[in-house]
């Protein structure tokens, strides 16, 4: 085991609530952002602050709820996205990773990039923590009915990009992503849910 391994293992996976929302707000604070694509956008992240100090409630409320969006499948109605976060635990808040899908199928619309977003505050990476998050995810995953998940990352993430490779991804294809700058390319793989240890 290595020391990045063993000092992963005591990761949880926690349902956002208001008695830990305090290290959320500590990691905002701190310049962390619950969005990758908005890491170097101070104005999100203050906005986020001002919503989450004005009604704890509600701002826990918010993360857990999907937008109406338009779906990908044909003849079916706009669908609420489904969303399912999780604050990665290890006694104290180390980021979040979420389960997203489209009620009663496995696809996803088009403006959402996979399955599956994650973000590790920066004071704690490197330690294995997104592994053994998305690991623990996957047995959630199949328990809500899904053979394999849609992930991705840019091309330039190499430590996602390894991340998704060691709990089993397997690469699709290159792509953009529509809801980010047609610059960045995306790296698109597929993890089977049952591969989780």
């Amino acid at each position: 085991m290595t020391g990045d391994e063993a000092s992963a293992t005591g990761i949880a996976l926690i349902e956002p609530a208001l008695a830990d929302i305090a290290g959320f707000e500590e990691a905002l604070t701190r310049g962390w952002s619950p969005d990758p694509r908005r890491l170097r956008d101070r104005t999100y992240v203050e906005t986020e602050l001002k919503m989450l100090r004005h009604d704890r409630a509600a701002f826990l409320a918010r993360l857990a709820s999907g937008d109406v969006v338009a779906t990908s499948v044909p003849d079916r109605k706009p669908q609420r996205l489904i969303l399912q976060p999780f604050w990665i635990w290890d006694g104290a808040f180390c980021g979040y990773i979420t389960l997203r899908y489209l009620s009663g199928t496995t696809q996803l619309p088009l403006n959402v990039p996979g399955h599956v977003g994650y973000s590790i505050v920066p004071w704690k990476q490197g330690r294995g923590y997104a592994t053994r998050a998305l690991q623990l995810l996957l047995p959630i995953a199949e328990q809500a009915g899904f053979a394999r998940l849609s992930i991705i990352c840019d091309e330039s993430n190499h430590a996602s990009r390894r991340v998704i490779e060691k709990v089993g991804g397997i690469f699709d294809r290159r792509a953009t992503d529509p809801s980010d700058s047609p610059d960045v390319i995306k790296l698109l793989f597929w993890i089977a849910t049952g591969s989780s240890t």
